[in-house]
């Protein structure tokens, strides 16, 4: 006999399986019977009491969240392999920082955070953490690090070209016990004395080097490298434009067998391809020197187009075909290095010599057009840097037009063209000159990012929702207060069934207090309970100040686009009398200082949107999770629990009915869990409460201390700022002189190509009229010769034919 189930009971599991949907219908849709609303309070509340060991764990995971040591350096080591150096630099500063007495992390630390400046071109950086590695030789924790640091030492003093401290390095490598002395020590010592002019020293530095170990290609190099000075005499003063005499050809007999032991070498790994390149390149010079251009060819020949050396081979190939005589081979080099390495600071040269070849072979047209491609080029540029010169002969202020973000802010037809920045960077003392421009504007970028991390943080941890900044804690706090509305809603399906039982209108204290019960239903049916309810409310809290953020970048968008209008302007009052259109000296001023009001209204609405940006990036970070709508939800369950509470209270004391008593008394024992299980809650709140204040404590001493740290910073590079200003501003000024003059020169050959290309045609219109004319005469003489024959021949008399 099957078993029927009572109405009551079906009511029961109705209203569990259908309580999952109970927050978000709407709060009409909210009734539930008096029995159900028992069960799903029932229900609810056992949920929220157990799940405060959640929240519990997330206390836990907080306090042990920070990484290790280990872990950190791990964290770094993935970074450098990503070539990702500022974040590795930031990681490993942060282990040298928190861990000074760590026997291993530290150490690991300070040689990854070298090789990182290294890597990253921060020569001096480097410099710095290699000399701190070096002077801490006598423990234990550092031994197996000085080799590999001595090695970069040598390298750092190459980059800079300051070899004043070499014989210190010198000195430390030779107090190494001799298991430390590898195969890359000896050779970084040898590259140290090559430049010391020490070449005996050198060869017995490349003699240690293991053939088998990874330097063997470079070491191979290096010895022909020594051979090459040996061989070369000093130089002798010559008279102005007198060739070199050129070199028998038995002086480089040594270096070139040398070079020739490297390109014998297995090619395994893409540095030692490139080592056997430069060794062929080597090669071809010396065969070049000493006039065996056959010899030459060949070993250029051996560098492919896959090669970073094949832009500098071609050039050089090209001027071995001339050598030769073989103008159509040496036009040929020359096109391919066009095309295949247009960016080569050798390209001018080649075009003009290209030229030059055409002109010779008689190809007019095509050397012309070479001629004025050059000059088109080349001249705009001259141009440029000529009026970056007039434009001022103080060093101090020629310095601040040349940091980065000045730079960045000229125009693309006032400002410096990219090749002679490049040119002026590698001329004499250039690397340095402009690494210390580079450097500075690099500190002035990372004080103003540290200074707004700064405020970013310092604005979150002193906002009321500071909890943010802490996601694990921040992960608990949402659970708990998801348990607490759990237990909100658990009261607001008992308010729902005491309306179920007696609908009717009350009158009295019980009347007043179910009114207010019930206008705060609808606020409290919208409480987050799950992570996606308050996912939904970080998205509608981010929503508002996205608009605010896309406002400010329309008006950011705007002055970008009146400052290109401003730029546009300048440059046709600038370029204006080269179209033909000239205008009085008052009316050019005029414009001038209209556009120059302009620009600082421009820079005024800029500041003002640059406040304007901080301001909302403030209220991004100060809304969401803890706001003001979290305050309310509080407020309206304490005020819903308190009108609840009264309403059962006078239910029970008969106000209701009887009915209504019954449901009083049943639902009793469940608003005392709910209070026990709010007091647990509330108690873990209290405990991440603690947890994010001591974490508060934390970051804002690490924050005082950060911005002391940034005033210093700030103050020392002023410092240091002022003493180059007036060092690099002279060095910079006098390398763009060189390129000024560099390009004067291109401009100036071109311009002479074009001439002799306009003579050449001249001359051969010439010989060409020239011809004709003695070929016309010739014709005339034998039409004559032809004539008198024919007239002897008819006997005619010699005075009739007058």
């Amino acid at each position: 006999m099957t078993r029927r189930r009572s109405p009551r009971t079906l009511s029961q599991l109705l209203s569990a399986a259908l309580f999952a949907g109970l927050t978000a219908l709407p709060a009409t849709a909210l009734a539930i019977d008096p029995d159900g609303a028992v069960v799903s309070a029932t229900q609810q509340i056992t949920s929220a009491s157990n799940g405060v060991r959640e929240i519990q764990g997330a206390i836990a995971r907080s306090k042990g969240r920070e990484r290790s040591a280990a872990q950190r350096i791990a964290d770094a080591v993935l970074l450098m392999g990503s070539k990702d150096w500022d974040r590795a630099a930031t990681t490993l500063n942060e282990i040298v920082e928190k861990y000074p007495n760590d026997p291993t992390a530290y150490p690991d630390a300070m040689s990854l955070l070298a090789e990182t400046y290294f890597q990253s071109k921060q020569y001096l950086s480097a410099r710095r953490v290699l000399l701190q590695i070096t002077a801490k030789s006598g423990e234990a924790r550092f031994a197996s690090m000085q080799s590999k640091s001595l090695e970069r030492l040598v390298d750092v003093a190459l980059r800079l070209k300051d070899y004043r401290g070499l014989d210190e390095v010198f000195d430390a490598m030779n107090k190494l016990p001799p298991a430390s002395v590898t195969s890359g020590l000896s050779y970084a010592r040898a590259k140290g004395l090559i430049v010391k002019r020490d070449y005996a020293g050198a060869k017995t530095a490349i003699a240690a080097v293991d053939p088998k170990s990874e330097y063997a290609h470079q070491a191979g190099y290096l010895l022909g490298l020594v051979a090459v000075k040996e061989a070369t005499p000093p130089p002798v003063p010559r008279a102005e434009n007198e060739p070199p005499p050129p070199a028998p050809r038995s002086r480089y007999v040594a270096a070139i067998d040398l070079f020739r032991k490297v390109t014998q070498m297995s090619p395994d790994t893409p540095e030692h391809r490139q080592v056997i390149d430069m060794a062929w390149l080597a090669i071809g010079r010396l065969f070049y020197e000493s006039d065996q251009f056959a010899q030459a060819v060949d070993a250029y020949n051996h560098i492919d187009r896959s090669s970073p050396e094949f832009g500098a081979m071609l050039f050089e190939l090209g001027w071995v075909y001339v050598r030769l005589g073989d103008v159509e081979r040496a036009q040929r080099a020359l096109e391919i290095l066009a095309v295949a390495d247009p960016n080569s600071h050798n390209i001018a040269d080649g075009s003009l010599l290209r030229a030059d070849l055409m002109l010779r072979a008689g190809q007019f047209e095509k050397s012309l057009k070479v001629y004025e491609g050059v000059r088109a080029t080349y001249d705009p540029m001259r141009a440029r840097v000529d009026a970056f010169l007039g434009s001022t002969s103080d060093p101090a202020a020629y310095y601040d037009k040349l940091s980065k973000e000045q730079l960045e802010a000229f125009d693309n037809a006032a400002g410096l063209p990219p090749l002679a920045l490049q040119w002026a960077r590698e001329a004499e003392d250039g690397p340095a000159a402009f690494a210390v421009i580079d450097d500075v504007a690099q500190c002035r970028e990372l004080i103003k990012e540290s200074n707004d991390i700064i405020e970013k943080l310092s604005a979150i941890v002193s906002s009321s929702n500071r909890v943010r900044a802490f996601p694990e804690l921040k992960a608990g706090e949402e659970k708990a207060l998801g348990l607490l509305n759990r237990v909100a809603l658990a009261r607001l399906s008992l308010g729902r069934g005491m309306d179920e039982v007696d609908d009717s209108s009350l009158s009295g204290e019980i009347g007043q207090v179910r009114a207010r019960r019930r206008s705060l239903e609808k606020r409290l049916a919208i409480v987050p309970v799950v992570d996606s309810d308050f996912q939904e409310r970080e998205a509608q809290a981010l929503k508002q100040w996205n608009g605010a953020s896309q406002s400010v970048q329309r008006m950011n968008l705007q002055i970008d686009s009146l400052q290109a209008q401003i730029n546009g302007l300048r440059r046709m009052i600038r370029e204006a009398p080269q179209a033909g259109v000239v205008r009085d000296p008052a009316s050019v001023m005029r414009f001038e200082q209209e556009l120059m009001q302009h620009e600082r209204d421009l820079a005024f609405y800029r500041k003002q949107t640059e406040g304007l940006r901080k301001m909302v990036t403030a209220g991004k970070m100060q809304v969401g999770f803890g706001d003001q709508r979290f305050v309310e939800d509080a407020q309206v369950r304490r005020a819903y629990r308190d009108a609840l509470v009264r309403e059962v209270e006078l239910a029970f004391a008969g106000q209701g009915g009887a009915d209504l008593a019954a449901y009083a008394r049943r639902v009793a024992p469940l608003l005392r869990a709910g209070d026990a299980a709010d007091q647990k809650i509330e108690g873990t709140l209290i405990e991440l409460e603690r947890e994010v204040a001591r974490k508060t404590g934390e970051i804002q001493a690490a924050l005082a201390r950060e911005t002391s740290l940034m005033v210093g910073y700030e103050i020392r590079l002023q410092e240091l700022d002022g003493q180059a200003r007036i060092v690099v501003g002279e060095v910079s000024m006098r390398n763009f002189g060189l390129v000024r003059d560099r390009l004067r020169n291109i401009v100036l050959r071109a311009d002479v190509g074009i001439t002799e290309e306009a003579w050449e045609v001249r001359e051969e219109q010439m010989t060409r009229v020239k011809n004709l004319r003695v070929e016309r005469a010739r014709e005339d003489k034998t039409m004559r010769e032809e004539l008198e024959e024919v007239l002897d021949d008819s006997g005619e008399p010699e005075g009739d034919r007058k």
